[in-house]
C-alpha cells in the first residue's frame, strides 16, 4: 500500500521533468516572448584553434512585418580580432518555425572573428532598438504609432584551443589549407626595365589576418615596397576563401643571370591539427644590357639622295594623316555634341511624364531608390539604419521635403515587401507611386 502511494505521489514531478525534456529550444536564441520580436547567436566552430577565423551570425526572428532597427550597440570582442562582414544592400527574410510557431528570419549581422588567446571567450553585449509598425486603426481612422521595443542577443561563448607545441618559430599566423605560388611578367629584360614580382597565396582560412613573407631580391636589383591585395570569393555562411597577392615591382641595374630564391610559409592545418612549411618554385632572370643607339656611320647613311626622298614621302604621309585624324576628330565631337542635346532632351521629357513602369512594384522601386541613392554619393545605402540614412541624405544635395518623405516612403515599401499577402501590387496606393516617382527625380538631379 505504501509503494503504490509513493507511486501515485510522485508521478505528477515525473511529468513534469518528462514535459521539459520534450520542449524545443534554440540555441543562442532570445526567449520568445508572445509576437515581439527576437535575436538568436550562432557561430559556424565553438572549439577553433588560436588565429583560426571563425564566422558569427546574428539573426533576427519577427512576426508578419519586419520591424525597423533604428539603433544598435555592437558586441564586445575583447580576446578576438574581429571584422565585420560585408552586408547586402537588401536583407532578405525567410519563414522560420520555433517551438511550433511561425515566425520569418533574416541575418542582420555577421562578424569574422580570429580568436587571439586560447580559453573561454564570450561575446556579448549586442543589442538594438526597433520599432514595430502598427496595422490597426485608431477610433479617429489615424494610423496608430510604432511602438519600440529594445532587444539584445544571447551572449555567445567559444573554447579557444592553444596550438599544438613546438610551435614553429617561423610560423606567421596562417591557420588553413593553403597554397604558395611565385611569379614574374617576364623571364628576360633589358637593363632599366620594370620587373613584377607576385607572390600569391591561395585557400581557405585566416588570410585577413596572416603576413606573406618577403620576397628576397638580387642585391643589384631596386624595388619598391611590395603591395598588398586580397580577393576573397563572395559567399555567405563560411570563413574567408580565396586568394592574398603581394606584388613587388623591380628594376635590373646590371646585366646577368639571376635567380630568385624560393618563398617559404609555415602553416598550420586545423583538420590534420599539424604545421606544414609551403614551398614556392625559384625563378631565373636574364638582364641584358640596354639597347645601344645607331652609330654614326648608320646616321650618315640616312643623308643618302634616295633616303631623303623616302623621308620625304613618310613626311607627306604623315602630314596626310594627321589632317584626316583631326577632320574625324572634328567630325565625332559634333556628333557626340547632337547626342548629348539629345539625351539631355530625352531625360527632361522623362523627368516632366515618369514612364508608368516607374515603379511597376514595391521591389522593383526600392532598387531604383536605393540605386539613385548610390549614385548621388551614399555608399550601401541597403544596409544602414534610417537614422544612419537620415544623416546621409543630409550630404547630398537634396530637397529638404525629399530628405523628410524618403525614410517614409521606404518604410511603406517595406510593409508591403515583408506582407504575406500573394496581390502586394495592388495594395501600392497612389499616393506612393507619385512620391516614388517625385523622388526618384529628385535623385537623378542629386546624382
Amino acid at each position: 500500500m505504501a509503494g503504490c502511494f509513493a507511486r501515485y505521489r510522485y508521478r505528477p514531478l515525473f511529468v513534469l521533468v518528462m514535459a521539459l525534456l520534450c520542449v524545443p529550444a534554440i540555441a543562442g536564441a532570445s526567449r520568445l516572448q508572445g509576437n515581439k520580436p527576437f535575436l538568436a547567436s550562432s557561430i559556424n566552430n565553438s572549439h577553433p584553434f588560436t588565429g583560426q577565423e571563425i564566422l558569427l551570425t546574428y539573426t533576427l526572428y519577427f512576426r508578419d512585418i519586419a520591424p525597423k532597427i533604428s539603433r544598435e550597440v555592437p558586441p564586445s570582442f575583447q580576446g578576438f580580432w574581429a571584422k565585420e562582414s560585408g552586408s547586402e544592400r537588401f536583407i532578405k527574410s525567410l519563414p522560420a518555425t520555433v517551438q511550433g510557431e511561425h515566425f520569418r528570419c533574416a541575418v542582420i549581422k555577421q562578424f569574422k572573428l580570429v580568436p587571439i588567446q586560447s580559453g573561454k571567450i564570450t561575446v556579448s553585449g549586442y543589442s538594438m532598438l526597433c520599432t514595430l509598425p502598427q496595422n490597426d486603426i485608431g477610433i479617429e481612422g489615424k494610423e496608430l504609432p510604432d511602438s519600440s521595443i529594445g532587444i539584445t542577443a544571447p551572449a555567445i561563448t567559444i573554447s579557444a584551443r592553444a596550438l599544438p607545441l613546438p610551435v614553429p618559430k617561423k610560423h606567421s599566423g596562417a591557420v588553413g589549407i593553403f597554397s604558395l605560388s611565385l611569379s614574374t611578367d617576364k623571364e628576360k629584360l633589358n637593363i632599366g626595365e620594370p620587373l613584377s614580382v607576385k607572390l600569391t597565396l591561395t585557400g581557405t582560412g585566416s588570410l585577413l589576418t596572416l603576413e606573406l613573407p618577403d620576397i628576397q631580391l638580387p642585391e643589384s636589383f631596386r624595388q619598391n615596397p611590395p603591395e598588398r591585395a586580397i580577393n576573397l570569393v563572395k559567399s555567405s555562411g563560411t570563413t574567408s576563401s580565396g586568394s592574398i597577392t603581394s606584388t613587388t615591382l623591380a628594376w635590373a641595374l646590371s646585366e646577368g643571370n639571376f635567380q630568385i630564391p624560393a618563398v617559404t610559409l609555415v602553416v598550420f592545418n586545423p583538420d590534420t591539427q599539424q604545421f606544414s612549411t609551403l614551398h614556392s618554385k625559384s625563378l631565373a632572370i636574364q638582364v641584358n644590357a640596354a639597347a645601344q643607339k645607331a652609330t654614326r656611320a648608320e646616321e650618315k647613311s640616312l643623308s643618302t639622295p634616295s633616303e631623303k626622298k623616302g623621308s620625304e614621302n613618310i613626311l607627306l604621309s604623315t602630314v596626310t594623316v594627321a589632317i584626316l585624324l583631326l577632320t574625324s576628330g572634328a567630325l565625332i565631337v559634333l556628333i557626340k555634341k547632337r547626342e548629348l542635346t539629345n539625351a539631355k532632351k530625352m531625360v527632361a521629357e522623362g523627368a516632366a511624364n515618369p514612364s508608368p513602369e516607374t515603379g511597376r512594384s514595391a521591389k522593383t522601386m526600392k532598387q531604383q531608390l536605393m540605386a539613385l541613392l548610390a549614385e548621388a554619393g551614399i555608399k550601401s545605402p541597403g544596409g544602414m539604419t534610417r537614422i544612419e540614412l537620415q544623416d546621409a541624405l543630409q550630404e547630398i544635395n537634396l530637397p529638404d521635403e525629399a530628405r523628410t518623405e524618403l525614410p517614409e516612403v521606404l518604410d511603406s515599401l517595406d510593409k508591403i515587401l515583408y506582407s504575406h499577402s500573394e496581390a502586394k501590387e495592388s495594395r501600392i496606393p497612389d499616393r506612393i507611386k507619385a512620391k516614388v516617382n517625385a523622388l526618384l527625380h529628385a535623385l537623378k538631379k542629386a546624382g
